[in-house]
């Protein structure tokens, strides 16, 4: 299983090229930029890393076909891709942030739109939209030529939190992005996502599996701590109670879903403390969400990953936030040798 690092969206392209170089050095398969509402444009911040590496694979995370149009996805990964010479991805989602921003609406058919999006940014990077697509939530009218593009294709992944989701993105996308699920109740994704690949045209074709999973280890203790309990807000599909019951009493979940707004106001404020909500749930919530304690919690942690890996999955995405370089050197350090 390959590791992948996923970096906050406020960092800057120079910062990005320093982590970068870095994570190549330690042998990561692939770095991810966050793609927010107010922060550096997700394909532009990775230029200059594109320029300073050779192997590393690059790309932005998760782009919506709702705020922006799959075609003018296709050309800003293409233009990435030929820039790093083969390394561009992708990943492609319904968007939840960025479409709330701008106030604009997903279709009431979810996956539709999305499978149509996948088709057209894969057409593109195939050079096969010569001729015109005609869907029912998007369409290229003009023929398009990529013939410009000389590198090997990129990657494109489809996110999903849902089954249905996961079974078209297996059918059509190189690999499906997983949202933050724990290695115990993956099964049934991996499963889905294999009916999907199942129900392909070239069946041969290796489907990468991937999932974020957020990094909270840290040498403070105390610290990882109060950083996790700040992000728990979007953890676990936004803590729904689907995922909640597989780890906690029925009193425990009403807690947690009475509170949510507790859960939001703690990442805002940034500062880890909710509201009405126990300390030790809280930071229990943090323990089976993500991978958070100290370094003598790493080893815990390699055993998690490998069921993930155990599971199906061929990658795994860490999320690391305050302090990158220092996560990304106990990931170098600690957990990528254990999975070469």
């Amino acid at each position: 299983m390959d590791i992948d690092i996923i970096l906050e969206p406020d960092l800057d392209p120079s910062q990005i090229k320093e982590l970068g170089v870095k994570a190549e050095e330690y042998g990561v398969n692939a770095l991810w930029t966050s793609n927010y509402f107010s922060h550096w444009d997700p394909f532009l911040s990775l230029v200059p890393l594109s320029e300073s590496t050779n192997q590393l694979k690059i790309g932005p995370l998760a782009v919506s076909p709702f705020e922006m149009h799959p075609l003018k996805i296709a050309n800003s990964l293409i233009s990435l891709n030929e820039m790093s010479n083969g390394r561009a991805q992708v990943a492609v989602g319904a968007g939840e942030g960025n479409i709330t921003a701008m106030a604009l609406e997903a279709p009431k058919k979810v996956v539709l739109a999305v499978r149509e999006a996948l088709e057209i940014i894969i057409l593109a990077t195939n050079n096969q939209l010569s001729d015109q697509y005609n869907g029912e939530n998007f369409s290229v009218k003009l023929p398009c030529n990529y013939s410009w593009a000389k590198s090997s294709r990129p990657m494109v992944y489809g996110t999903a939190y849902k089954h249905m989701m996961m079974r078209m993105e297996g059918r059509v996308a190189d690999g499906v992005y997983i949202g933050a699920t724990p290695p115990e109740i993956i099964f049934s994704a991996i499963d889905n996502i294999k009916i999907g690949i199942g129900k392909r045209i070239n069946t041969k074709k290796k489907v990468e599996i991937n999932s974020f999973w957020a990094w909270h280890i840290k040498n403070d203790k105390k610290e990882a701590y109060r950083e996790s309990r700040r992000e728990l807000a979007w953890r676990a599909r936004k803590l729904e109670l689907e995922l909640l019951e597989n780890y906690f009493k029925p009193e425990e979940c009403q807690l947690i879903r009475d509170n949510i707004e507790s859960f939001v106001d703690a990442y805002f404020d940034r500062s880890g403390n909710i509201k009405n909500i126990p300390l030790e749930l809280a930071n229990h919530l943090c323990e089976v969400f993500t991978s958070t304690g100290g370094i003598e919690d790493i080893d815990r942690e390699i055993e998690r990953f490998k069921t993930f890996e155990a599971a199906g999955q061929t990658q795994l995405s860490l999320r690391l936030h305050d302090d990158p370089m220092q996560a990304l050197d106990l990931i170098g350090q600690k957990v990528i040798p254990h999975f070469k």
